[in-house]
C-alpha cells in the first residue's frame, strides 16, 4: 500500500495538487476541490455496484467556509479542504 504522503509527493512532481480528505476514518486524495456524492461513496465503497434497493447516506465535517458540515444527495457536490471528512453509509429500502 502506498502512504497518502507518497502520492502527494507523487502528484506535485506531476503538477496537480492533490487534497487529503478521509471517507470513513480511511485516508484518500482527491484532485479537485469539489467532490461529489458518488465520487464519496465509490471512495467508500470502490467497486461495489449498489444493488436497487440500496441507499447510501453521506455526511461530512470541516469542509470549505460556509459548508462546514453537512449532508449531501445523489447529484449534489461540495468544496473540500484538507482533513474533509466524510462519513459513508448503507441502507436498503424494506
Amino acid at each position: 500500500m502506498v502512504s497518502t504522503d507518497a502520492l502527494t509527493e507523487l502528484a506535485a512532481a506531476n503538477g496537480s495538487k492533490m487534497i487529503e480528505v478521509f471517507v470513513n476514518a480511511r485516508p484518500h486524495l482527491v484532485a479537485d476541490k469539489e467532490v461529489s456524492f458518488e465520487q464519496v461513496v465509490a471512495l467508500a465503497f470502490p467497486g461495489q455496484t449498489p444493488g436497487a434497493d440500496t441507499e447510501y447516506i453521506v455526511t461530512y465535517t470541516r469542509a470549505q467556509h460556509g459548508n462546514e458540515s453537512g449532508s449531501l444527495a445523489p447529484g449534489q457536490g461540495i468544496r473540500v479542504k484538507k482533513g474533509t471528512s466524510f462519513g459513508v453509509q448503507t441502507t436498503t429500502r424494506s
